[in-house]
Order: structure tokens, then C-alpha cells, then sequence
């Protein structure tokens, strides 16, 4: 009887799926017109082969399509942001205990995250909660702030402790399993940035059990977009940018008329 009711909610994601995959057909990238409910589902594959939570599922589910922003610059799609800098709600729907201090953005199994700026690699670990950890040094802002920033929740390492990155190199990779509890069951990147790295001989010490100092007190990484203030920024190959400027940690769907 088990096996009956797995089979059956695995028809029911299939069907989802086909049933919004059209969304993302090549068809509708060139229209400019992506629905937000394919990220959404392919961030909550945590419930497959999970019948007995399916409540939790369809809830979280909704959650996720009507609560997640398209901010995608004008030309450009990308993956939405569910849970934005200062949001009272975390990935889940849930109320934080204080406001969000990053973004936390959905995405696909494997799929490649990238560096917002030029920098070096400062750490990388697996913390028993939030799971594999990046943080990076991207050096100055141009209004002379420290980019001390941190890319939570990832799965495969690209790089290594020490190494020089550049804007838009591929760094790490989105998780294919969801396996730590700090990620409520839904595959996102939690991107933070903050000023004051908490080194390694200082780790365990008041203010410093997190990888920054400035923990809830970080900055609001829309203010230093490449294009401006709220503009989001991507990506492109042989495109110069503003020193002190970010661009988006994931890949971006041009759209061609």
C-alpha cells in the first residue's frame, strides 16, 4: 500500500512538471515569458518520493509561486528571489526571528552559481546546519564598504581556499540533494554580504559564530548592483563593470526577439 501511494504522488509531480514546463519552452524564453512555478518546483524536489507530506507540499508549493519576485533586468531572465534582504518570511513561509540579512534565491539541481565580483576565496566548509559554505572577498564597494560575502546552501565546491576568482566564474554548484535543516526543504542560494570576516583563530568567540562580525547587520546587496541601486545586474562575457559593483550569482536567459 506504501508503494501505491509513492506511485501515485509521483504521477502527481510528473504531472505538475509537464504541466508548467511549457513555461520554459524556447518558445516562450524568446517571448520574454518564463513562469515562476517551474523554479518552484524543481527548488522543492525535497518532496519527491515524500507522499506522507504531500499537505506540506502543495502548501509550500503555493507559497513559493505567489510569494517569489521576478526581478529579471530588462532583456535578461533569471532565477527568482523568494525570501529578499529584510523579508519577515523565511524560504518556507515561515516568520523569521529577525529579518533576513541576504537574499535567498531558488534554482535547479547542479546548476552553477557564479561570482558576483572579482575576489579571494576566504573559506569554504560544511556547517551541520546550513550545509556547504562559501565566503569571498570581493574586495571594496565603491562607496568603500568591505564585500565580505558568503554563498550558503550549496552543494559542489569549484573552488578552494586561497583561490583568485573572477566576476562570473563558476564558483559552486546548487545541491541535488536537500539534506541539511537549515535549508527548510527547499534548494536555494543564500547570498549575504557583510564587512567584517570573522577569522579562523577568532571562530567560536562572541560575535563570531557565524562567518561575520556584522551578522545582523550586513548590507543590502540590491544597493550595489552593476546597473544601480535595484537594478539587477547580470552577467555578461567581455561586458566591462563598475569597479565596486555586483552582478547576479546565477546565470542569466538572455532573450532574443
Amino acid at each position: 500500500m506504501y508503494k501505491f501511494f509513492i506511485f501515485l504522488f509521483n504521477i502527481l509531480l510528473i504531472f505538475l512538471l509537464f504541466n508548467n514546463l511549457y513555461s520554459i519552452s524556447d518558445d516562450n524564453l524568446n517571448s520574454g515569458k518564463i513562469s515562476i512555478k517551474p523554479f518552484c518546483l524543481s527548488s522543492l524536489e525535497y518532496y519527491t518520493n515524500k507522499p506522507q507530506l504531500e499537505t506540506e507540499y502543495l502548501r509550500r508549493l503555493e507559497y513559493c509561486i505567489n510569494t517569489s519576485k521576478d526581478i529579471s533586468p530588462e532583456g535578461f531572465k533569471v532565477n527568482p528571489i523568494i525570501s529578499d534582504f529584510r523579508s519577515q518570511f523565511g524560504v518556507n513561509g515561515r516568520t523569521r526571528m529577525t529579518l533576513h540579512q541576504g537574499v535567498d534565491i531558488i534554482g535547479r539541481a547542479n546548476q552553477s552559481i557564479i561570482a558576483i565580483a572579482d575576489g579571494v576565496v576566504l573559506e569554504t566548509v560544511v556547517k551541520d546546519c546550513i550545509g556547504p559554505t562559501l565566503v569571498i572577498n570581493h574586495g571594496k564597494s565603491f562607496d568603500k564598504k568591505d564585500l565580505i560575502t558568503i554563498y550558503s546552501h550549496t552543494g559542489e565546491f569549484l573552488v578552494k581556499e586561497g583561490d583568485n576568482v573572477k566576476r562570473g566564474s563558476i564558483i559552486a554548484k546548487l545541491p541535488k540533494k536537500i539534506e541539511y535543516p537549515c535549508m527548510a526543504r527547499v534548494r536555494h542560494l543564500h547570498l549575504q554580504i557583510g564587512q567584517q570576516y570573522c577569522e579562523k583563530h577568532e571562530k567560536g568567540t562572541w560575535g563570531c559564530d557565524y562567518f561575520i562580525k556584522d551578522l545582523y547587520n550586513s548590507l543590502n546587496p540590491h544597493m550595489y548592483w552593476a546597473n544601480g541601486p535595484n537594478n539587477i545586474a547580470c552577467f555578461e562575457k567581455n561586458k566591462k563593470y563598475p569597479k565596486g559593483t555586483i552582478t547576479y550569482p546565477f546565470e542569466c536567459k538572455k532573450i532574443t526577439n
